[in-house]
């Protein structure tokens, strides 16, 4: 029987959370400080994704196909979701026009082979899963032929890419998708989850209470670099991913240390559906608080509050209805 890691549900469910706020910032400082922790919830994600590869060649290929069919299945069915929506939307609103268009041109099919850009049909956190099919499909290639040592190379370049296109696209007029794909958004972070297992008796000999403290002075540093930018330049990423890397490993070694144990239920069995439904709740709850006579300084607190809390429903109703998820889990080490 599997054990859970319950230190790791608790902060999947708080990241999903998390990323609603990305794609629906609260105004001013602390939206941008919201957000920044939001996105580490993408890095947790591709963090634990990456450990679970771990393991012996055969045994592990096969665990990383199984897991490449099934999140096959679910993007399928998350896409096939979001065009209808788009669909409908834009045909009410008077924009089936620029919908047909989206979907007839060769350029908004590169975009989303390449890039994971979706934003055409309202769909663009899908980026993730389109990006951890393609980081699957790149594991399950190394690890079946023994190929570790790649894995190794591929660490430090790719999260170097990372931090350096995050540089970037904080600059004006950049484009998010150069780092919102597959290559820097997850292969980085799928790497450092993969060499964690791998060197998981070395690193057992760091402390918790080290690991903590870089958790937390890391997250300082984070919250310092968003508001207080460089030359207009945010450069918080490395700090993020030491934040993000040093809770996961504190998750590692800490499985029992939940917050909260409800919370830590409801991130094994709703992280998954929040993530794939929140960019829809956004725009249905964008759409009803307009038919209101609220000030847009108004409506930039309250859309977050709404998106946050019809997500986490939402969440709730579908883990209710639809058959359990076992995708979600995620097994300590000595379950694995």
């Amino acid at each position: 029987m599997n054990k859970r890691n319950l230190f790791l549900d608790f902060w999947k469910y708080l990241a999903a959370i998390g990323v609603i706020l990305v794609h629906i910032k609260f105004p001013g400082p602390a939206g941008e400080t919201l957000s920044a922790f939001g996105s580490g919830g993408v890095l947790l994600f591709a963090l634990i994704s990456g450990y679970a590869c771990y393991g012996e060649s055969e045994e592990a290929s096969k665990k990383i196909l199984r897991r490449l069919k099934r999140n096959g299945v679910i993007t399928v069915i998350t896409l096939a979701i979001y065009v209808l929506f788009s669909f409908f939307l834009m045909s009410s609103t008077g924009q089936f026009d620029q919908w047909k268009n989206g979907f007839c041109s060769p350029v908004s099919y590169l975009r989303m082979i390449v890039l994971g850009d979706f934003e055409f049909f309202y769909a663009a956190p899908l980026w993730y899963l389109v990006a951890i099919i393609y980081c699957y499909i790149i594991f399950y290639f190394l690890i079946r032929n023994n190929l570790k040592r790649v894995i190794y190379f591929l660490l430090p370049v790719t999260t170097l890419l990372r931090i350096a296109v995050s540089f970037y696209i904080s600059l004006p007029g950049t484009d998010w998708h150069l780092r919102n794909n597959f290559i820097a958004g997850v292969l980085p972070l799928m790497c450092i989850g993969y060499v964690i297992a791998d060197q998981k008796e070395k690193l057992d000999k760091l402390s918790v209470a080290f690991l903590i403290s870089v958790s937390i002075v890391s997250a300082l540093a984070m919250i310092i670099t968003v508001n207080f930018q460089v030359f207009g330049i945010n450069i918080s990423q490395p700090f993020t991913i030491l934040c993000v890397t040093s809770l996961f490993m504190t998750g590692i070694k800490k499985p029992e240390w939940y917050i909260s144990k409800p919370v830590a239920y409801l991130g094994q069995k709703d992280t998954l559906y929040i993530y794939l439904s929140h960019a829809i709740v956004i725009l249905v709850m964008s759409y009803l608080i307009n038919i209101f006579p609220v000030s847009e300084d108004l409506k930039s607190l309250i859309l977050p509050v709404l998106s946050v809390i019809v997500s986490v429903l939402l969440a709730r109703l579908l883990s209710i209805v639809l058959p359990p998820a076992k995708k979600t889990t995620f097994t300590t080490p000595e379950s694995t």
